[in-house]
């Protein structure tokens, strides 16, 4: 922003004490200081003059002040000590600062930023999601005739969704893997295939052209390593069959990320990384078992605009979120930042742990000091990471309007007065939360999945050697579930419906593109 010496002409009057010289009281001098706005561009100074400009915020922040020409003394705080330009003015210092401009031999500008960075003390790391879709069978979203060509395979327990020759639209599905969770009908000319990675995958899997492609299994792997049937129970209960969600394990995968070390996985046990991500996924996704503290929650989708909408009174909570907790305690949040651009809607949940922000800080002309505009960008992980893929952060821009207290925290007694104007980045809506997680419980849905077994295998977050002697010699030589499991294993769940068990829906994200922003 941009004002001219005569519209910002507004003045800070300083006493400033003389001492006593030659045993005489001199009265007070004030010295007339001329007024900045922060984060903006002021024109047409000219001489040797005084300036202040106004920090809001009690959290601190790297405050710079750039000249057009002369040179910028010395910044003097709101506690009379130097500060040194570009650099942290220090926490609890909202209030004035000074400073003079000399030696300009021409008309000159004056430049002040002011920017506030927030970063947790541990860095969420990236997670894949590992969605509860259950394979499928479907007709091409394009190109396709518009007929089901498939039969599912009379000895599996395959689901035949749409009768065989009967017209279908783009994308339906048409045959679904059964309780089992494999999809063991080959793909008929005419059709297509939906594959992700999920919890219950085989070792491999059959494409609809034929490639055996190497699946992650972390379930499958768990079992032989812990002599369970995860696998099955999961296979069972846990599967999403309507093809417009795609929910999965993101509050999990979240959950885990900002609680624990990234995962190491022992050698001994055989698991990928990825994989043992997956399994503290699965024991993080039950929502009862995590306590939440303060928060900033409900707010509502908007997207916002500038003036009045419903996200606006949501702006004092949720950057006090941010000051107080990342920046001020250096801890993370659990958020739902909600869809990406360019085609999510505003039902998608995705749940990021949030470690670090950046915020820009600009005055708002004739609203007073205390009146700022911020633009923040904010930093999550990705929930789409495999492989090393896709293993970018989530890039969310936020602007708004807030008001801060003479205590320098934002003020939320009168919210009206803040406006959430835009979103940008990888957003398209405002955030539906950010919480503060205090306690964590690691007991998922699948009972046979514990703790003590993930701590057991994983080098960074307890383990070491602790495997009851099971994996004294290495790791399994791991075997398809048909082979492992057997015909009877496989089937133990198969009378119960996926949607049977009380516990089996999951909250998580939806589908976006695995290998690929």
């Amino acid at each position: 922003m941009r004002s001219s010496n005569r519209l910002g002409s507004a003045v800070l009057g300083m006493a400033l004490a003389a001492l006593p010289a030659l045993g005489m009281t001199h009265a007070k001098e004030v010295e007339r200081v001329q007024t900045v706005p922060l984060g903006g561009t002021s024109s047409d100074f000219s001489g040797d003059k005084a300036y202040g400009v106004y920090v809001p915020t009690r959290f601190g922040g790297e405050l710079t002040i750039k000249v057009s020409d002369g040179t910028v003394g010395e910044i003097a705080g709101p506690d009379g000590k130097a500060r040194q330009n570009g650099h942290e003015v220090g926490e609890n210092q909202q209030g004035w600062y000074t400073f003079k401009v000399t030696g300009a031999t021409k008309p000159y500008t004056i430049e002040t930023t002011f920017v506030q960075e927030g970063r947790s003390l541990r860095k969420p790391w990236n997670f894949y999601y590992w969605p509860t879709k259950a394979d499928s069978i479907h007709e091409p979203w394009a190109g396709g005739n518009g007929r089901v060509d498939t039969q599912a395979n009379p000895n599996s327990d395959d689901i035949q969704v749409r009768p065989f020759g009967s017209y279908v639209p783009p994308g339906e599905d048409v045959v679904r893997a059964g309780p089992n969770g494999l999809l063991e009908t080959r793909v008929a000319r005419g059709d297509d295939s939906t594959w992700f990675p999920n919890l219950y995958d085989d070792l491999t899997f059959m494409g609809a052209d034929g490639t055996l492609y190497q699946t992650p299994s972390p379930l499958l792997k768990y079992d032989q390593i812990f002599g369970t049937s995860a696998r099955a129970y999961e296979s069972a209960r846990s599967q999403n069959h309507d093809i417009q969600r795609w929910p999965g394990h993101c509050l999990g995968g979240a959950m885990a990320s900002i609680n624990l070390n990234e995962p190491n996985p022992d050698p001994r046990s055989g698991l990928t990384k990825d994989e043992l991500k997956a399994l503290w996924a699965e024991l993080g996704e039950n929502h009862l078992n995590h306590r939440i503290g303060d928060y900033a929650t409900d707010i509502p989708p908007g997207p916002p605009r500038p003036g009045f909408d419903a996200c606006d009174r949501f702006v004092p909570r949720f950057h006090a979120m941010l000051e107080t907790h990342i920046r001020g305690q250096k801890q993370n949040l659990l958020g739902n930042l909600r869809a990406f651009p360019p085609r999510g809607t505003v039902n998608e949940v995705w749940n990021h742990g949030i470690g670090h922000y950046t915020a820009t800080y600009h005055a708002i002309p004739g609203k007073g000091e205390r009146a700022v505009k911020l633009e923040v960008v904010l930093e999550g992980n990705t929930g789409s990471s495999l492989n090393g893929q896709d293993n970018n952060p989530r890039i969310n821009n936020y602007v708004y309007t807030l008001v801060y207290g003479l205590d320098g925290k934002v003020d939320e007694t009168n919210p009206s007065t803040s406006d959430w104007i835009s979103v940008g980045g990888e957003c398209l809506y405002a955030p539906l939360n950010l919480l503060e997680v205090t306690q964590s419980n690691w007991a998922g849905h699948n009972p046979m999945v514990t703790e003590a077994n993930l701590r057991s295998v994983d080098l960074a977050n307890g383990g070491g050697g602790r495997f009851n002697g099971r994996l004294a010699s290495g790791p399994p030589n791991f075997r398809p579930v048909g082979n492992y499991e057997g015909a009877n294993r496989a089937s133990m769940f198969a009378n119960r419906s996926p949607d049977s068990d009380s516990a089996s829906p999951r909250r998580g994200g939806l589908f976006r593109t695995l290998f690929g922003r």
